[in-house]
């Protein structure tokens, strides 16, 4: 009974914590950061999203499905290839543009993570990365501007300054909703 009772309570205190399901996943965070690192670089160049899957194969490898290149402002996903099991979604925002609150991931992002069931990687053109956790809907700040190539043109934007933290709730105040 002692056991269960410290199982609950570290249950609790980690939903009271909003701690997100696979950020401690310190191989999965640099095997992202290094794809992002990338990733952010084209995406800005060429103005497009780019998308895909963080997998783990049988043998515990982790590797990244192949890249979807989507428009300035969306991106679908392509199916897994079989025998590989999702941990997560990644995408870039593509380059800075003022019309779009890009620096911050979007409701879009996060309820399509939540309804995958599956959390979420996002890279922003100021360089930022976030994680979102797909039960939740919280969304965190990995690493602020410039962590990730950036794009040289962010020089002014005209949103509000991004917060290291946002519930969907907070998100969806921060766009008007």
């Amino acid at each position: 009974m002692p056991k269960m009772k410290l199982t609950l309570a570290s249950l609790f205190l980690g939903l009271c914590l909003g701690l997100p399901a696979h950020a401690q996943d310190a191989d999965e965070q640099q095997f992202v950061m290094a794809l992002m690192h990338s990733m952010n670089r084209h995406s800005i160049t060429y103005n497009r999203e780019v998308c895909g899957y963080v997998l783990r194969d049988q043998a515990g490898r982790l590797s990244s499905s192949k890249s979807s290149w989507g428009g300035r402002d969306s991106c679908a996903m392509m199916d897994a290839p079989a025998g590989m099991r999702i941990i997560s979604s990644w995408h870039t925002h593509a380059a800075f543009d003022p019309r779009y609150d890009n620096e911050v991931p979007s409701t879009i992002d996060v309820e399509g993570d939540m309804s995958r069931g599956t959390n979420g990687w996002v890279a922003t053109p100021a360089g930022r990365l976030w994680f979102i956790d797909g039960e939740t809907g919280v969304m965190r700040q990995v690493c602020g501007e410039n962590c990730l190539p950036a794009d040289p043109n962010v020089v002014s934007d005209p949103h509000p300054e991004a917060a290291k933290t946002y519930t969907l709730d907070q998100l969806y105040r921060r766009f008007g909703g």
